[in-house]
């Protein structure tokens, strides 16, 4: 559902407007309330036209159509297309044919929870829709379809961060998306924090990337310091055997990778390059208080959610309530990352030869 409320632009009060809209109409709506044209041009580089429809109408006039033009969505592989009441669906098992796909085709207008598939019914108006999914994928750069997973993740972090290896984090940063966050993945890393801890201690968040579900997280609690390997709800604490005193101080975790080696295959994924084991430790100053082995690390994806200092914003990657923020002064945290570690040759054109 959609909620809004501008009382002094918006007359209706607890009314429902059942027109179809997307998420991309909310800025043409937006646009429109506020009289703006969107620029062509900024700062000499040309804009890409917003694409979506103005829902100002329909805020004023329950009978005012809403969302008229088609609307194509895809994820992973699997497609669908809203137009005129009406939606075609294909669900993908990765890794097979898209030609192999099954569609499926509901009259949203009469059938909104979509329980009736009327695809062997109405073939041709499937067929209209679903050459006008290929018209409108092509218009909107979703095409060249692309139903990996994991593999696409670190692309992208590739392309964002090319051959950078350090990070600089200083305290009062805002959230860091996922995307061009450290790539942590199947590699040896290091995180250190420089802190001032007062007279009396402190506690908090250092560095967090990540929420409930997976992540990373290294912290103050109980005078120790302490890091949360949290992969996929299974939490990995490492936490030092002393207490952390008082005056300046770097707080560091480190992750040392064995020999990579190539995973079974798995669904979404294929063969991914994966380390023979992993051993973690934590430093105060230049003493290891803590070492142990983790079982598990991430290969294919740390979190959708984004990277924090000083914080840990939203569902928390251990245990602790959030925001637990840092209650000592924190000058910056560091990130350095070791080099990929390449695969043998034969594992190397084992990987590849699975990708084609």
């Amino acid at each position: 559902p959609l909620v809004l409320a501008w009382p002094r632009g918006i007359a209706a009060r607890g009314e429902l407007r059942h027109g179809f809209c997307h998420a991309r109409d909310l800025l043409p709506t937006l646009l429109d309330l506020c009289r703006v044209e969107p620029p062509t041009v900024v700062a000499g580089v040309p804009q890409q036209p917003v694409t979506g429809q103005s829902l100002a109408a329909t805020l004023a006039d329950p009978a005012a159509p809403g969302h008229t033009e088609p609307q194509v969505f895809e994820m992973f592989g699997h497609r669908g297309i809203w137009h005129a009441g009406w939606k075609a669906v294909a669900w993908h098992q990765s890794g097979t044919p898209f030609d192999a796909d099954r569609w499926e085709l509901y009259h949203l207008e009469r059938d909104f929870a979509e329980n009736h598939d009327l695809a062997a019914a109405e073939p041709e108006r499937l067929e209209q829709l679903k050459a006008l999914w290929w018209r409108e994928a092509e218009a909107n750069q979703v095409l060249p379809l692309d139903d990996r997973f994991g593999a696409r993740f670190a692309e992208n972090a590739q392309r964002a961060q090319g051959e950078r290896t350090r990070f600089v984090f200083h305290a009062g940063m805002g959230h860091l998306p996922s995307d061009v966050a450290p790539d942590l993945r199947s590699r040896g890393y290091a995180l250190e924090a420089r802190v001032l801890i007062p007279e009396g201690g402190a506690e908090g968040v250092l560095l967090a990337h990540g929420d409930a579900t997976s992540g990373y997280s290294l912290y103050l609690q109980d005078g120790h310091l302490v890091h949360d390997l949290n992969v996929g709800g299974v939490h990995q604490i490492l936490r030092s055997e002393r207490a952390v005193t008082p005056g300046h101080r770097r707080l560091a975790f480190r992750m040392r990778l064995g020999p990579m080696t190539l995973s079974p295959a798995m669904p979404g994924h294929g063969r991914i390059a994966v380390p023979s084991s992993r051993q973690a430790s934590l430093w105060i100053d230049d003493a290891c208080v803590a070492e142990g082995p983790c079982p598990l690390g991430f290969a294919t994806l740390i979190s959708w959610s984004g990277l924090d200092i000083a914080r840990d914003r939203g569902s928390p990657v251990s245990h602790y309530a959030e925001p637990f923020a840092f209650t000592g002064t924190l000058q910056c945290v560091t990130v350095e990352l070791e080099p990929q570690q390449p695969l043998d040759g034969s594992g190397i054109a084992r990987a590849e030869m699975a990708r084609q």
